[in-house]
């Protein structure tokens, strides 16, 4: 993803042309009649907008290209319809969709020549609206002075919003770029999943029957018997049509089948070949555990307490009873063998796979992680339940069921990666191997006749069981659970002559960020407490960064702020926070000095080791609306520098890293950087 944004800004700096002219034809085809149907323009500028930020584009020749294509747009829309009148309803497209027409003409009749206006920013009706104003005989002269008015407020409207997104990706990339980016992309994924089922059934409710239909028409044609077609209509008719009547739904779960399963596929290849997943999982396990509070460690051993076999074997017997009580011996089977199966399949693989868990704390089988059993078995109960429960019900019914049992499971998945039981890796590979688990038995169970299942009675008892033995597990585990998981840190002991002799060479080059990748190179490595090192360097010029508070933040606002007034934001490196950072003023910049901590100590006293960097920051505009901090990568020369000042007063050994931990493919990133690191420890130690 990274290389893609970086190779998509890089072609534009080199043909901006070509993109200045992108921005006129997509604004065009966005206002052009029933062309703006299929081109997501309102996506699109927002993109162009972020990509302004990046300074590849200039805010004001994309504002003005954006307001003349969708001047044009419009315009031509609006002589269509002045020209041909109501012969337009006989002309290809509008002859295919006359409902569109329709709905412009009342929106017009309602709104008058305000509808111009208005219609830019409302979907269903914006590419036809100018096109029924000239058949409806809107003056020429009134519909320009609303036509530029509205193009103004559109490009607006879309490309500034783009362009605020832009700058603050890049002012939080001093935190860690990636990690904004994927707060962002989480937070839109849950927003475009739900928006996304909404659509997706409102359009297969319209459509769905027509491709059914067709399908089914295709999947019953006589087939010669050895042709290629033959055992594609036999799957198709066994997997779809198979006698149930639930036509939709199959298609549905074949659909996610596929999916999870093409999903717990790659992530069982990361983890099997340590792919960048791995790396990122020790990020994440590390930023989760450093913003840990004993408030949330009640709230996320609850909610994890909530998951575990107490109360899902309650939920399966209860569910089981009920079942045969009424006769449901078929539903019964399925429901055991669903449950059965998929802790049989967990136990399986964590035996097989053998991953460990981020800390020792279960015993057997669970001392291994891979996949999640908490994260499983919840998508494996909830997701069978809402099969059962959404057959013969209609589309609504079952969006909301299925969005239930993700926000359940994405939430019980959550809680594990808080409370360090899990990796990131193993809670995804549960996710994929409970679902697709979970729409195989679904599959088959669909095969059958349709048994009369109580489900009203069935969710108020699931409710209750969740409610009840939930609860009472809840009260009985919290206090030791709350030991089981507190967090535990683990720490390496060497002794100092081992870490000054090779030692320095085990603790990390890099800078990893939330996503698993390397950023800054490590140049610094400190033994001792950082109040130890910050109070010499306070000493010779180096000072405390402002507090981050809201009223300094606002500073980066203003693109006069000069950089020493920047507020020196926060970096991650393998989730961890900074333990000490302390800036410099520099010419045309400031200079800023970072530790982490890596858990080791070193001695018999137990020095904490300490890695760092120093890196050389001066400003830089964004989109000629604010001025940011960028590190400008000059680390062999702020390196030359430390070392003086720290030379008279701490013991300093100066090492370099061997040309395969720099990586190659990283020094036209950081040029600058030969490998050089120092190590720095109080004298007399």
């Amino acid at each position: 993803m990274h290389y893609l944004l970086h190779t998509l800004l890089a072609f534009i700096t080199h043909h901006d042309t070509l993109a200045y002219a992108m921005v006129f034809v997509i604004s065009f085809s966005e206002s052009l009649a029933l062309v703006g149907l299929v081109v997501p323009g309102t996506v699109l500028m927002f993109g162009i907008g972020a990509v302004v930020a990046t300074g590849c584009l200039g805010l004001l020749p994309v504002l003005m290209l954006a307001m003349a294509g969708a001047v044009a747009g419009d315009g031509v829309s609006y002589w269509l319809g002045h020209h041909y009148k109501r012969r337009l309803t006989g002309l290809w497209p509008f002859s295919r969709y006359p409902g569109m027409l329709q709905r412009g003409e009342t929106f017009f009749s309602r709104n008058g020549g305000k509808s111009i206006l208005l219609g830019r920013f409302v979907g269903p009706v914006r590419p036809v609206i100018p096109v029924v104003a000239g058949m409806m005989g809107m003056k020429p002269v009134h519909f320009s002075i609303v036509n530029v008015l509205s193009a103004i407020g559109w490009a607006l409207v879309y490309i500034l919003p783009g362009v605020v997104f832009g700058t603050s990706l890049a002012v939080a990339g001093a935190v860690s770029t990636r990690l904004a980016v994927v707060v962002f992309i989480l937070i839109l994924g849950i927003w475009g999943f739900i928006r996304g089922c909404r659509a997706a059934v409102s359009f297969f409710e319209h459509k769905g029957p027509v491709w059914i239909s067709a399908l089914k028409q295709w999947s019953v044609t006589a087939a010669p018997t050895r042709g290629p077609t033959y055992p594609i209509k036999s799957l198709v008719r066994f997997l779809i049509f198979h006698g149930q009547g639930e036509e939709s739904l199959a298609i549905f779960l074949i659909l996610v089948f596929f999916i999870s399963g093409w999903g717990f596929l790659g992530i069982l290849q990361d983890v099997l070949a340590r792919d960048p997943l791995v790396i990122a999982d020790q990020s994440v396990y590390n930023f989760f555990q450093s913003i840990r509070t004993t408030w949330g460690d009640s709230v996320f051993t609850a909610v994890t307490e909530l998951g575990d076999s107490f109360v899902n074997v309650s939920l399966a017997g209860i569910v089981l009873i009920i079942l045969l009580v009424k006769r449901c011996w078929r539903t019964a089977g399925f429901w055991l063998l669903t449950f059965l199966g998929s802790v049989f399949l967990v136990l399986l693989l964590k035996w097989t796979i053998h991953l460990p868990r981020p800390v020792m704390i279960y015993h057997g089988a669970s001392t291994y992680g891979f996949p999640s059993g908490h994260t499983t078995m919840c998508i494996v109960l909830y997701g069978f339940l809402a099969i059962l429960l959404t057959r013969k019900l209609s589309g609504g019914w079952r969006l909301g069921l299925f969005s239930g049992v993700f926000l359940i499971s994405f939430i019980i998945g959550f809680s594990r990666l808080y409370l360090g039981a899990h990796w990131l890796s193993h809670v995804l590979g549960g996710y994929f191997i409970g679902t697709s688990w979970t729409v195989f038995m679904g599959i088959a169970y669909l095969k059958g006749s349709s048994e009369r299942i109580p489900k009203r009675l069935i969710g108020m008892v699931t409710v209750l069981v969740i409610s009840l033995a939930g609860g009472w597990h809840i009260m009985q585990r919290h206090n030791m659970d709350m030991v089981f998981y507190a967090p535990r840190q683990s720490e390496k002991t060497v002794a100092l002559s081992s870490w000054q002799g090779r030692g320095w060479h085990d603790l990390p080059a890099w800078r990893i960020d939330m996503e698993g990748e390397l950023e800054q190179p490590l140049t610094v490595q400190w033994a001792g407490p950082p109040a130890g090192i910050a109070r010499f360097l306070i000493s010779k010029g180096w000072q405390q960064p402002l507090p981050l508070s809201f009223k300094h933040f606002l500073t980066i606002l203003s693109p006069d702020t000069p950089i020493d007034r920047q507020p020196v934001l926060p970096r991650l490196h393998d989730g961890e926070t900074e333990q000490l950072r302390l800036i410099h003023p520099w010419p045309n910049g400031r200079l800023v000095f970072r530790l982490w901590s890596v858990g080791v100590k070193a001695g018999p006293d137990g020095t904490p080791v300490f890695v760092g960097t120093v890196e050389k920051q001066q400003g830089h505009r964004l989109a000629g609306l604010l001025t940011t901090a960028r590190d400008t990568g000059e680390y062999s020369r702020m390196l030359d520098m430390l070392e003086k000042t720290l030379g008279s007063a701490m013991s300093i050994r100066r090492v370099r890293r061997t040309s395969d931990e720099i990586m190659v493919d990283h020094k036209h990133k950081w040029s600058e950087w030969q490998g050089d690191v120092l190590l720095i420890w109080q004298k007399g130690s």
